[in-house]
């Protein structure tokens, strides 16, 4: 259950993260687009791991629950997507 949690909810926060790093540094990242993605596919792993190594399913659901929301309101202040 808590490696299901990590795949499901793990994946749009590992985008989300990546997409705060391009919103945050200074370079094209369009021109690294494919380093992005395979930073992304590490970020997910790693969370997977994570929410897997957690004491109950509940705790990791809540905490990737937390993050996304948390990532989601982030990203909407950036200029990636309309924010000044």
């Amino acid at each position: 259950m808590r490696g299901l949690l990590g795949s499901v909810l793990g994946l749009p926060l590992a985008m989300m993260l990546c997409g705060l790093l391009a919103a945050i540094l200074p370079i094209d990242w369009r021109d690294w687009l494919v380093l992005m993605m395979l930073l992304s596919l590490l970020v997910w792993a790693l969370l997977i791991v994570l929410s897997g190594m957690a004491r109950t399913p509940w705790r990791a659901g809540i905490g990737l629950l937390a993050a996304n929301g948390l990532a989601w309101l982030l990203l909407q202040t950036t200029s990636l997507y309309g924010g000044t």
